[in-house]
């Protein structure tokens, strides 16, 4: 999470800078200590909810046994009830249809009717099938304990989820008074703002990328290059790489307008020539290549 990568950079800022700085209210150990609860909370919570996704399916398979034991139940009845609804089905838990819901509670329901009928009616009990009273409170038991299950470890997860909030509350109020503390401390312009995961206060946005690019030779190895002006820069910086030379761009000139002449070049050589903007903000991403072949 991203608080949680904030204020572990900050520790780190506090790590190192720590000792040269009167951090009153947010040295480190206090840095440390929220990290480690948050993220303490953060791994509770998740493992809660591993819980109810494992108790879940357990529900879900409770679930299953006891609509095949219901199932089960009404087809063996039908010989003595009838193979359509009728209201004599109503005594065994079945009322106005024949079809076993698939709704939990609906299913309580049902078993626990199944359970009275086979009680009242233990002659028509088939032990060699497990269709008893004994076996319709078993699987009514296990429905039941899972539903309690999931519905207790559905409160877990909340409470878990406020301790989670809470933790993660602490981190922000710890960036931001940390923040402050630092202000009273730190020029808007100290790199050190930066150690601590935060940009300088003092410091522009960084300026967009340059665009329009453009490049002509004015020799054999020289090339006159422009572009369009980049919102919030300060200067610019050129870049080349000589393909089959450079692995990666070089910087070869820092100019302040919004046009470079590119001189000695390699002969014969094909080079991918970009720009960046720069402010005391920070600096752009390279813009779009241009390729140019010199002879």
């Amino acid at each position: 999470m991203g608080l949680l990568i904030a204020i572990a950079l900050a520790i780190e800022g506090a790590t190192t800078h720590g000792p040269t700085l009167n951090l009153l209210h947010f040295p480190l150990l206090v840095l440390v200590a929220i990290y480690t609860a948050a993220m303490t909370a953060l791994a509770t919570y998740e493992t809660g909810k591993q819980t109810l996704r494992d108790l879940r399916v357990a529900l879900e398979a409770a679930r299953s046994e006891a609509r095949a034991f219901a199932m089960l139940a009404r087809d063996i009845l039908k010989p003595i009830f009838g193979t359509v609804y009728s209201e004599a089905w109503n005594v065994v838990g079945f009322v106005d249809s024949l079809e076993v819901a698939s709704n939990v509670d609906e299913l309580i329901f049902l078993l626990e009717r199944i359970v009275a009928f086979f009680t009242a009616n233990p002659t028509l009990e088939i032990a060699s099938r497990n269709i008893t009273a004994a076996h319709a409170q078993i699987v009514l038991d296990g429905l039941k304990n899972a539903r309690k299950a999931v519905n207790d470890q559905e409160t877990v997860v909340e409470n878990l989820k406020t301790v989670r909030d809470e933790k993660l509350d602490a981190v922000r109020a710890a960036l931001r008074g940390l923040f402050d503390e630092l202000s009273n401390q730190l020029d808007p312009l100290d790199p050190r703002w930066k150690a601590f995961g935060f940009n300088m206060p003092g410091a522009d946005e960084t300026p967009d990328v340059p665009e329009n690019l453009s490049a002509i030779l004015i020799g054999p190895t020289a090339a006159a290059m422009k572009w369009g002006a980049s919102a919030r820069a300060g200067h610019y910086r050129v870049w080349q790489r000589v393909i089959g030379v450079d692995a990666e761009p070089v910087a070869v000139g820092s100019p302040a307008d919004i046009d470079f002449n590119l001189e000695n070049l390699p002969a014969a050589s094909t080079v991918e020539i970009y720009v960046s903007a720069v402010n005391n903000g920070g600096e752009s991403q390279l813009s779009e290549k241009i390729t140019i072949v010199t002879h």
